[in-house]
């Protein structure tokens, strides 16, 4: 028997229905979005540690901003993808990577207007910066958000 959308009960389809959203519209939809993918209750630490980046973003500390990003990180330095190894090679380049358009971008981002699917959070409409957990052990109990990937601005 092929299976379709009809075939298929309610339930189903509503948890099918909620994956494809892309962007929500409320701090409380990116909380359910983000819990459905990356386990329950998991939104507070997610909001925290979005807040904490553009904080960090927004008045120029690299510093921070280097303790928050999984390394080796892929990032692109002067419109070219650079992988970088530890936070000294981060540092070396922080203004070529947080230009002044990627800032904005950054500064700009609201907590409801997030996107957020199964590699991570979006930061950006064109998906310029992502964050993640990354889990310490198989099970994932434990784990630690960071930027996984910064992709620029292709403004």
């Amino acid at each position: 028997m092929r299976m379709t959308l009809r075939s298929l009960p309610l339930v189903l389809i509503s948890s099918l229905l909620l994956t494809d959203i892309s962007y929500a519209s409320s701090p409380q939809s990116v909380d359910q979005r983000i819990d459905f993918l990356m386990g329950a209750n998991s939104h507070t630490r997610y909001h925290q540690f979005f807040d904490r980046f553009q904080r960090a973003v927004t008045n120029r500390d690299a510093q921070q901003v280097a303790t928050m990003l999984d390394y080796p990180l892929t990032a692109q330095v002067a419109g070219r993808d650079k992988i970088l190894l530890n936070s000294q090679q981060f540092l070396a380049v922080y203004d070529k990577i947080f230009t002044p358009s990627l800032r904005e971008v950054v500064r700009k981002q609201r907590y409801s207007d997030l996107f957020a699917n199964s590699d991570g959070v979006m930061i950006g409409e064109h998906g310029e910066i992502w964050f993640s957990g990354i889990c310490h052990q198989t099970s994932c109990t434990r784990y630690t958000i960071k930027i996984i990937r910064i992709n620029g601005n292709s403004r």
